[in-house]
């Protein structure tokens, strides 16, 4: 007898807080409640830091000249890499005391695999990657075409064989603290290109990711625009993995006769924003940008549109 109130006792219990946690009909109107009234988002947006404007990297459309290179520093040849108030000997003429130079790295990719086939040449159409390491200031000429200089900036290890160009100070940046946006944009955009590298070659990049776009200042590009980065359904789009899943049957196996667009048609599903990049520099055909908010992973070879002002 005494189990049974128990057990009487506990469902009734459950069965109040059940009905506790349910909206009234009066609340739920039809009793269907929307997430959202419409495909506006609002982010909070990551900050652009001193680090982020003079460690960025660029692509250049055109090579650098080599002539002017990192020779060593005060700890060769057992010191290889040289960061903040280091001293390092810079080969190169035309150099004078107080100057300041940038030391940059001519890179390459040692991983020959990309997920991305369709864009596996993007770059190389593009330019060359350079990664920037900082600058430092010439203290005085030493012997033939050798300056002695103090690594003022770094932001990684600087070692024999970096270039070093002529410095330019960064332009001021005013980035916005949030976005907002449709996710799903539909007017076309006036300027349309490709992410076509990642500093480091990074493939999967998310919010502060730094990305090298195929426009720059020659297509009105300059510094403070922004991009919205956006992918669309078509298989090239997306990664081996997701090709491999696009190949798979859709649906469910207890559909009877389910009806689906054909593969070649998926790019006529609604676009999709992915994220939001700030342009932090630019060339004559090129731009450096940073991810200021991800919904999801952007990828090189997503579509980036300029956004109106």
């Amino acid at each position: 007898m005494r189990r049974s109130v128990l057990l009487i006792t506990f469902t009734a219990l459950l069965t109040a807080f059940v009905h506790g946690q349910q909206p009234t009909l009066a609340a739920r109107g039809t009793g269907v409640q929307p997430v959202t009234d419409n495909t506006q988002i609002s982010q909070s947006n990551v900050p652009v830091n001193y680090s982020d404007l003079y460690c960025a990297g660029f692509v250049s459309p055109k090579s650098l000249p080599r002539q002017s290179f990192v020779a060593g520093g005060l700890g060769t040849p057992i010191e290889s890499h040289f960061r903040d108030r280091d001293l390092i000997y810079i080969h190169g003429g035309g150099y004078e005391p107080g100057m300041r130079v940038s030391l940059v790295r001519e890179m390459r990719d040692l991983n020959a695999f990309s997920p991305f086939p369709a864009t596996r040449n993007l770059l190389l159409r593009t330019g060359q990657m350079y990664n920037e390491l900082g600058y430092a200031r010439v203290l005085e000429i030493r012997g033939r075409d050798v300056a002695v200089a103090q690594v003022e900036f770094a932001c990684e290890g600087i070692v024999t064989g970096d270039l070093a160009v002529p410095f330019v100070p960064k332009p001021a940046l005013t980035y916005r603290k949030r976005s907002s946006m449709d996710r799903f944009p539909a007017a076309p955009a006036s300027v349309t290109g490709r992410i076509v590298a990642a500093r480091e070659f990074d493939q999967y990049l998310s919010a502060g990711s730094k990305i090298y776009i195929n426009l720059g200042a020659r297509n009105g590009v300059k510094v403070g625009d922004y991009f919205r980065v956006v992918r669309d359904y078509r298989i090239e789009s997306n990664d081996l993995v997701d090709v491999d899943v696009y190949n798979e049957p859709f649906g469910e196996e207890t559909q009877k006769n389910p009806q689906q667009l054909p593969k070649k048609r998926l790019a006529e599903l609604p676009k999709r924003v992915v994220g939001e990049a700030i342009v932090l520099g630019t060339t004559s055909g090129t731009a450096t940008a940073m991810i200021t908010f991800s919904l999801e992973d952007a990828h090189v070879g997503d579509v980036i549109e300029l956004e109106s002002e």
